[in-house]
C-alpha cells in the first residue's frame, strides 16, 4: 500500500489526534495491518504562531519551513502529504510546487464531502487567516455552496478560543463560547456547520439542531482512502 507523510505540529495535539484517526479509520477497513505513516513535525515558534492566528501576521516564515517538511517526507519515501492544519491551505500551491509527489488539500476534500452530502449552505468555524485569505468561500462559491462566517465579535473570540487550544490550555468556557456561537449559525436558519480548523475538534462540539462535519476527519478518512490505493 501507500506510505503517507503528515506534516505536523499545527498544532501538536491536533497531530497526534489526526495520527490516531487515520489508525482507526484505516482499521475499520484493513483489520490485518497498520498503514505506513511519516511525520515531520514543524519547528513553528511560539509567539509566530500566536501572530498568525490572532492577527493573521507573520504569514513569511511559514512557507520555507512546509517546503522544508514536504522535501523531508518525499526523500522519506512518502507517496502523498497531507497537511491536517487549514489555515496553511493558503500555502498549498508553494509546496505542491516543491515536491513531485501529490499534497491532498483539505479544503478539496472538504468540498467533494459535502457535495456527495448535498449540503447548499454551511456556516464556517475558522482562523481569522482562513477567513481572510477566503480558502474556504472561493471553493463554496466554485461549486454551489453559500458560506457564512461568524461576527466580527465572535471572529474575536474564535482566535482567542483556537489560541488556547493550540496552546493546549482550552477550558469548558471555550466549549461554551464555540456553542454560543453555533447558536447564532443556527438562529440564522444555517444547519450545516464546518469545524474548518483542526483545532475545533479538541472540543467537540455538538448540538442538536444542526449538521456539524470536522474537516480533519474528513481528511483523516480520505487519507485513508489514498492509503488503500494500488501504487
Amino acid at each position: 500500500m501507500k506510505t503517507v507523510g503528515i506534516i505536523g505540529g499545527l498544532g501538536p495535539e491536533t497531530t497526534a489526534n489526526f495520527y490516531l484517526e487515520v489508525i482507526f479509520s484505516f482499521f475499520e477497513r484493513n483489520k490485518e495491518t497498520r498503514p505506513p505513516m511519516l511525520l515531520w513535525n514543524v519547528p513553528i515558534p511560539n509567539k509566530v504562531e500566536e501572530e498568525f492566528i490572532i492577527s493573521t501576521k507573520g504569514e513569511e516564515v511559514y512557507v520555507p519551513l512546509l517546503i522544508d517538511a514536504a522535501k523531508r517526507l518525499e526523500q522519506g519515501e512518502a507517496d502523498f502529504i497531507v497537511i491536517p492544519c487549514n489555515s496553511v491551505h493558503m500555502f498549498i500551491n508553494d509546496v505542491r510546487r516543491a515536491v513531485k509527489i501529490p499534497v491532498l488539500s483539505i479544503i478539496e476534500e472538504t468540498v467533494e464531502f459535502l457535495k456527495q452530502q448535498q449540503v447548499k449552505e454551511v456556516g464556517i468555524l475558522a482562523t481569522s487567516v482562513t477567513l481572510r485569505k477566503k480558502l474556504y468561500e472561493h471553493a463554496f462559491s466554485k461549486n454551489g455552496i453559500r458560506s457564512h462566517a461568524p461576527s466580527d465579535e465572535d471572529q474575536a473570540k474564535m482566535g482567542h478560543i483556537i489560541h488556547n487550544l493550540v496552546q493546549s490550555r482550552y477550558t469548558e468556557e471555550d466549549r461554551k463560547q464555540l456553542l454560543h456561537i453555533i447558536e447564532r449559525f443556527i438562529a440564522q436558519g444555517i444547519q450545516t456547520v464546518i469545524l474548518a480548523c483542526t483545532d475545533l475538534q479538541m472540543l467537540a462540539p455538538q448540538h442538536n439542531q444542526v449538521r456539524i462535519y470536522d474537516t480533519m476527519k474528513i481528511l483523516a478518512d480520505s487519507t485513508v482512502n489514498e492509503l488503500l490505493k494500488e501504487k
